[in-house]
């Protein structure tokens, strides 16, 4: 037997969307790095070029007998300096010492002497601010700022030396730098994804090896023997299917003999009863790392309002497939955990119009949902919890057989010792040959559906020791019967 496309869909794409997201945080994360570092390395380099600029025309204006501008324009230090400064930087954009009026000393981009230098804003206005400013003004349009250290002539101010930086140059070299780890990240993704698929892969072959192992035994195939590898919870249920295998082959053998005692059938159910209780762990297990990976991805949707439509697209296309897993899960851990009955008196026409009345505010325009209780016991013993969920799945499956609209009618009566809950639809009814399969697990007739809702319903009515019936026909609707034994009202005495 084959999983549902819808987990195996789920299983694939919640482990690739894992490892794209951690691919885009790991972009992000590099390229916040990055940006920073740019900004940080530029800075300190133009603010060490700019001193060393400075130390060396200060000193260069020691000489008493020559002028100061001809004793910066004339330092050979300098020369060397200005003409290695551009080349040596790939973010520097130019060099120049200015006089206290914003005249041009010397240039390295060759301004005429005594000409304006247009003063820009200061480098630190570039590093203020947190990533995501300093990343749009270096990936904004191109700007150039300015490191400004002043200068002295024989004591006195005379002047500053500028370098200029451009964000245009800063955000080349930062795409240099990310285009090496973009290439590992890249392989790195392919890799995860590729990981992603085998082991998605892997987990359902294995789910399926269990669904297989349930069907032939609900089949009588009591020999057939489920694969065990490893110890984790999937072993544990494989161990727990093959020795229940064993052990309905072995009651087989002795009813066969004649030789079957009803001690022997109650340890069956226990053995039963056990395996349930590892299924109900198995998705407890389950369950709580998807609950806190649905949660953390939920944060980092918050915390990225301004991605990309892309990015956003598809951190929504894992949240969806996070919640169709969950839904799955969640619909195994309910089934798995009606193992047990827990009885107690109830008033069985209160619950029955409470149940009504929350099919008729879910169900829509076109649908009317009647109800029936007068030959209805007031007490009965049951489990209270099961049987709104048995009834909410009849309800439900009626209401979907009528898209067009109809009357859905749900009666109870007392019938011979047992108490028969009916719930009736007008629909176009089920093939003869599908009739005997509505109850199995996973199988449905609907694009949407689970198969799991009238799973539910008969294992509700086998614990309760009752009985459940289908009659339908083309074109008449269906009608399911839970036929439920009536406990002995227990006796009340008078004050």
């Amino acid at each position: 037997m084959k999983l549902p496309f819808g987990l195996r869909a789920s299983l694939s794409l919640s482990m690739v969307g894992l490892a794209v997201l951690v691919a885009v945080l790991a972009i992000g994360v590099h390229l916040a790095l990055a940006v920073q570092a740019t900004v940080q390395a530029s800075a300190e380099r133009s603010r060490a070029l700019a001193h060393q600029t400075a130390w060396l025309a200060t000193r260069a204006t020691r000489a008493p007998s020559v002028p100061t501008v001809a004793a910066i324009r004339g330092d050979r230090a300098l020369q060397a300096l200005f003409a290695s400064a551009v080349a040596g930087d790939p973010t520097v954009l130019d060099l120049a010492i200015v006089d206290r009026s914003g005249n041009v000393v010397v240039h390295s981009q060759g301004l005429d002497v005594g000409e304006t230098s247009e003063r820009r804003p200061d480098i630190q206005a570039l590093e203020e601010g947190n990533v995501f400013k300093q990343g749009a003004r270096l990936l904004g349009p191109s700007r150039a700022y300015e490191a400004r250290i002043p200068m002295t002539s024989g004591g006195q101010p005379f002047g500053e030396v500028r370098v200029g930086v451009s964000t245009a140059l800063m955000k080349t070299a930062l795409l240099e730098s990310l285009r090496a780890g973009l290439w590992v990240t890249a392989v790195a993704l392919l890799l995860a994804i590729l990981v992603a698929l085998i082991s998605a892969e892997f987990l359902s072959r294995r789910v399926r090896a269990m669904t297989t192992g349930l069907e032939r035994l609900r089949g009588g195939d009591f020999d057939y023997r489920v694969e065990v590898d490893g110890r984790d919870e999937l072993s544990v249920l494989a161990s727990s299917i093959n020795a229940l295998g064993e052990r309905l082959e072995g009651l087989r053998r002795r009813a066969a003999a004649g030789e079957l005692d009803q001690g022997e059938l109650l340890d069956a159910a226990g053995e039963a009863s056990a395996w349930a209780r590892v299924a109900s762990g198995l998705t407890h297990e389950l369950a709580d790392p998807l609950n806190g990976a649905g949660l953390h991805l939920g944060l980092l949707r918050a915390k990225l309002k301004d991605a990309p439509e892309d990015a956003l697209h598809y951190l929504d296309v894992v949240a969806q497939e996070f919640e169709r897993l969950k839904t799955v899960v969640e619909r195994f851990r309910r089934f798995s955990q009606q193992g047990e009955l827990r009885p107690d008196w109830l008033d069985l026409p209160v619950l029955l119009e409470q149940e009504v009345q929350r099919a008729r505010r879910r169900a829509s325009a076109g649908i009317e949902i009647r109800l029936d209780v007068e030959r209805a016991p007031d007490r009965f013993w049951g489990d209270g919890s099961l049987l709104r969920q048995a009834l909410t799945n009849l309800i439900a499956n009626a209401v979907q057989a009528m898209p067009e609209g109809g009357c859905v009618t749900v009666q109870a009566e007392r019938r011979e010792g047992q108490v028969a809950v009916t719930v009736r639809d007008e629909g176009p009814g089920i093939p003869a040959e599908l009739q005997r399969q509505v109850f199995d697990f996973y199988f449905t007739t609907k694009p949407e559906g689970s198969g799991i809702g009238l799973a539910v319903v008969k294992n509700v009515v086998k614990l309760h020791k009752g009985r459940v019936h289908l009659h339908s026909a083309p074109g008449q609707g269906t009608e399911v019967v839970i036929e439920l034994p009536e406990s002995k009202l227990e006796p009340v005495g008078a004050a």
